[in-house]
Order: C-alpha cells, then sequence, then structure tokens
C-alpha cells in the first residue's frame, strides 16, 4: 500500500537524475552522492508510492509506466522549488541560480550568444546553460519543464505553450564555388530535380519550411522526385557536405554570412523561393516561469 508520508524535494531531485543519467552511477556523480545513498532515496521513494519507479537492467536502468508518469510532474516540482528560491532573491535584487534554455540549430548559433551576452551583463549571478537540438525536441523540452526557454525555427503546436516571434532570416541555397550554378544569377526550380540536395533531418525548422515552399512549387510529385543525397542533423553539416560536393542545400542566410563573403560557398536565387522564416521564444505560461526565466524573455523580446 501506498505511505502517506509526503515525498521531499531530494527524493524527487533523486529520481530524476537517475532518469537523465541512466544508471545509479552516474545519478551518484552527477549529485555528488554515495551510490547507496541514490538507491536508498529511490527505494524510499518507491515504498512512498507503493510502485515501481525503475527497471534495473544490465545496461542501466530505465522508468518504468509508473515512472514516466511522475518524470514530468517531479520536474515541475523541482522547477517549483528554484523558482521559489529566485523569488526571494529578486526581492532582494541578487537574482542567482541557473537558467536552463533550449535552442534548436540557427537560433542556438546565431542569435542566443547575442541574448546571453545581454542577459549576463544585467544578472551575471545566473548561470546559463544551453541545450541544443531540433526545434521539435527542443518544444518537447519545454513542454516536459526540462528546459524554462526554448528558441526555436517553428512555432509549437502545443496549446499549452506560449510563443513570441524573437528573430527571422531567409533561407537561401548554396553550393560549391565551382559548381555549374555558381556563374548564374537565377535558376528555376525544376533545375533542383537534377541536382543532389542535402535536407536537414526530419523535426528541423528548416527543413519544414524548405520542404513546404518546394511543395508549393513543384506539387506533391515533384517533391518526390527531389534526388535527396543525405540528410543531417547541423546547419554546419549541410555546409560541410556541400564544400566537399555532395550536393546542393537550403540553409538560413544568417548561417552562411562569412562564407558568402569569402568565397567558399557560392549561392543561387531559385525563381518563386522566397522563403522568410520567423524564430519563435517558447516557454511555459507566466505562473510556471522563474524571476531569471521571465527576465531573459525580456531581454530576448526587446
Amino acid at each position: 500500500m501506498p505511505s502517506t508520508d509526503p515525498l521531499s524535494i531530494r527524493q524527487l531531485e533523486v529520481f530524476v537524475a537517475l532518469v537523465e543519467q541512466g544508471s545509479f552511477t552516474r545519478a551518484a556523480q552527477c549529485l555528488q552522492l554515495s551510490q547507496s545513498t541514490v538507491s536508498g532515496h529511490v527505494a524510499d521513494l518507491e515504498r512512498r508510492l507503493g510502485v515501481r519507479l525503475v527497471d534495473r537492467e544490465r545496461s542501466g536502468v530505465r522508468p518504468t509506466a509508473a515512472g514516466n508518469a511522475l518524470l514530468r510532474p517531479a520536474r515541475e516540482v523541482l522547477q517549483a522549488e528554484r523558482n521559489a528560491r529566485m523569488a526571494v532573491a529578486e526581492l532582494s535584487g541578487l537574482l542567482r541560480g541557473t537558467l536552463v534554455v533550449g535552442g534548436s540549430t540557427i537560433p542556438a548559433s546565431y542569435l542566443l550568444p547575442e541574448v546571453f551576452a545581454r542577459f549576463h551583463a544585467a544578472h551575471p549571478g545566473v548561470s546559463l546553460r544551453l541545450q541544443t537540438g531540433d526545434s521539435r525536441d527542443i518544444v518537447e523540452r519545454v513542454a516536459t519543464a526540462d528546459v524554462e526557454v526554448g528558441v526555436v525555427g517553428a512555432p509549437p503546436k502545443d496549446p499549452d505553450l506560449e510563443s513570441t516571434q524573437v528573430g527571422e532570416d531567409r533561407l537561401t541555397l548554396i553550393l560549391p564555388p565551382g559548381h555549374e550554378f555558381a556563374e548564374r544569377t537565377s535558376i528555376p526550380v525544376s533545375a533542383l530535380l537534377k541536382q543532389s540536395l542535402v535536407m536537414r533531418e526530419e523535426g528541423s525548422g528548416t527543413r519544414a519550411a524548405t520542404v513546404r515552399a518546394l511543395a508549393e512549387l513543384l506539387g506533391a510529385q515533384g517533391l518526390d522526385e527531389l534526388p535527396i543525397a543525405c540528410e543531417v542533423g547541423t546547419t554546419e553539416a549541410q555546409k560541410a557536405a556541400v564544400s566537399a560536393g555532395l550536393g546542393i542545400a537550403f540553409v538560413s542566410s544568417l548561417a552562411v554570412t562569412d562564407e558568402l563573403e569569402h568565397g567558399t560557398l557560392a549561392t543561387v536565387r531559385v525563381k518563386g523561393f522566397n522563403v522568410g522564416r520567423a524564430f519563435f521564444l517558447v516557454t511555459r505560461p507566466e505562473g510556471f516561469l522563474s524571476p531569471a526565466a521571465r527576465a531573459f524573455r525580456q531581454i530576448a523580446l526587446a
């Protein structure tokens, strides 16, 4: 039978660390506790709830169905505890702690560094931690309270999240300097059907915007006929693949400013392809945000 004893913050912290680290040894190292202490906290938490929270396997641990159900509210409790500390510190003008920010590829590389610098100048007592991933991944991390603030290349579909536009850029077609299109000012979209494309992975905001635009120009059948040479996880990988001659790629104009200026990559306009793209700051509702997250959002929107 479950116990009526209240759950402790420490037990929830240990449980979340165990799931995230995947083993008792790594969780103990992360929390600077002994492995027996971690085991004891988890065992007591399981006793109080009356269910098994993790399965012990040779390769590590994985959460049970009950453990997965506990994970999100446990993270919310831990965030609420951090928020409480920050709220008290904010009253004294001593904003401190750690703020975890998520960024998809382009915002993480070309937008967030400037925001981080401004935030650090205003709140030097807050340590910033950046997690990167594709837009879909970052939105999921915000929804599960893994990160407090995310900046992504596509607005979230989750109605429980809030989003505000914080920047924009355009997609441009890049190619090696010696490519047959390098000396041309424009090409028809049909010319892409005879080229190898280097695309971003599923879930990428860049890929989603590229596919939507090409579908309008080529139609569904034409889109299916696009010769995709490979799919990669970052814009940097796209640029490297293009430089190596693997194919051509649609990328953020922010990502290739230096390469185009120095001639290490070339670009050509595709007729009818005129894709502007917005970047969005994504958070949970105001009541879930720590003072540091609210301050970060204010600086980012400015």
